[in-house]
C-alpha cells in the first residue's frame, strides 16, 4: 500500500474543469491518493494544446470523454456521481444548470455529494463573463503593486489565482471531506480566484484594507532586493533583522553599516544600495557562496532549467502511453 492510498484512498472525485484552477486543484487530490475521473468535452480539455502542462496536470487521473449536451452522455455522467464523493467544476455561473450537472441537480442524485464550484468572481457576483487569471490579477491591483513595464502596470507572469483558488479548493475540499465523515452530509463549495489572488497577497492587500499604502517601498529597502554580481545574480532577503543585517555588512567589509537600524537603511536606501552594489559587482558566486555561508538569507539567481532538474518532487509517470515529468505534492509525510 503507497503513501497517497494511505492519504486518500477512499476518496472519488470527478473533474468537471478545464484550463488550469479546477484541474489543479484534483491534481492535489490524486496526489494524496484520491482517485480522479477527469470528464472533458468530447473535442477535450483545450489545455491539450500545451501538451507539457496538460500532461503534468493530469496524469494518473482517469479520462473520460462525455457529451454533456446530450441525454445519453448526462446519464452516463449521472452514473459516476452516484458513488462519488467530490464534484470539482469550473464553469461559469449558470452553465453547469443549463448543463443540468448544478450542485442542485447531482445532490438529489447523491445526498452527500461534495460539489465545488471555481469561477472568476464567485456565483453571487454581478461579474459572470469568462476570465483568465491575467484578468484577475488586474482587477484585484496585483499587476498594479508589481510595477510599470514602459508605463503599464506588469502582468507577474505567475498565475497566482489560478495557484491560489486550487489551493483554496483543494482544502476546502478536504475540510468537507472531514465533516462528510463524521456526518454524512455533502456540502457546496464557491472558490472565486479573485478573492483567492486577493488572500496570497496579505502584505499589500491588508494595507491597503487598512487605508495604508501599499509596499512597494518595502522592496527599496537595500537589503531586500536583487544584485548583480560578476557571474550571477543575487537575491538578499535581509527585512528588519538586525543579526542578519550585520553578518551581511561585516561579511561585506562594510562595518560602517553593521549597525544602521531599519528605519535608516528606508531613509539612506539609496546611498547604502550603492555600497553593497559596489562590493558584490566585484564577488563572484563562489566567493559570496562562502563569505555568507548558511549564516544569511540569500540566493544564487537560478534558471528554471536547473531548478527543476534539482527538485526531489520532480518524477515520471506514464500516461496517454507516454512517459512524463511531472510534479508530484511537494511535502514529506512521515507517518506514526
Amino acid at each position: 500500500m503507497t503513501l497517497e492510498t494511505l492519504m486518500l484512498g477512499e476518496m472519488f472525485v470527478i473533474e468537471l474543469a478545464y484550463y488550469y484552477p479546477g484541474p489543479f486543484c484534483c491534481k492535489i487530490l490524486s496526489d494524496l491518493g484520491a482517485r480522479v475521473v477527469k470528464v472533458e468535452p468530447p473535442s477535450g480539455d483545450p489545455m491539450r494544446y500545451r501538451p507539457e502542462i496538460f500532461a503534468g496536470i493530469n496524469a494518473g487521473k482517469e479520462l473520460h470523454r462525455i457529451d454533456l449536451k446530450t441525454e445519453e452522455g448526462r446519464d452516463e455522467f449521472y452514473r459516476l456521481v452516484e458513488s462519488a464523493d467530490v464534484v470539482v467544476e469550473g464553469f461559469r455561473p449558470g452553465v453547469a444548470k443549463k448543463l443540468g450537472v448544478d450542485y442542485e441537480t447531482l445532490s438529489r442524485i447523491n445526498e452527500g455529494l461534495i460539489y465545488c464550484s471555481i469561477t472568476g468572481f464567485g456565483q453571487n457576483s454581478k461579474i459572470t463573463r469568462p476570465v483568465h487569471d491575467i484578468n484577475v490579477l488586474s482587477m484585484a491591483g496585483i499587476c498594479e503593486v508589481s510595477g510599470l513595464s514602459e508605463g503599464i502596470p506588469r502582468d507577474p507572469n505567475v498565475q497566482f489565482s489560478d495557484y491560489t483558488s486550487s489551493v483554496m479548493a483543494a482544502i476546502s475540499i478536504l475540510s468537507a471531506y472531514i465533516r462528510k465523515m463524521r456526518t454524512g452530509r455533502g456540502a457546496y463549495i464557491d472558490v472565486d480566484m479573485y478573492g483567492s489572488a486577493l488572500f496570497s497577497v496579505p502584505l499589500h492587500a491588508l494595507r491597503a484594507a487598512n487605508g495604508r499604502p501599499h509596499l512597494r517601498d518595502f522592496y527599496a529597502n537595500p537589503g531586500y532586493r536583487i544584485y548583480r554580481a560578476r557571474d550571477c545574480h543575487v537575491s538578499v532577503g535581509i527585512l528588519d533583522e538586525p543579526v542578519f543585517w550585520e553578518i551581511f555588512c561585516r561579511r561585506l567589509g562594510l562595518d560602517e553599516l553593521a549597525d544602521v537600524g531599519f528605519e535608516e537603511r528606508l531613509a539612506r536606501a539609496e546611498e547604502i544600495e550603492k555600497l553593497v552594489a559596489e562590493r558584490l559587482s566585484n564577488m563572484s558566486r563562489r566567493e559570496i557562496e562562502d563569505i555568507f555561508g548558511e549564516d544569511i538569507p540569500y540566493g544564487v539567481i537560478e534558471s528554471l532549467e536547473n531548478s527543476v532538474s534539482d527538485s526531489d518532487f520532480l518524477r515520471e509517470l506514464e500516461f496517454e502511453n507516454t512517459e512524463v515529468k511531472t510534479f508530484s505534492f511537494p511535502v514529506r509525510f512521515h507517518l506514526g
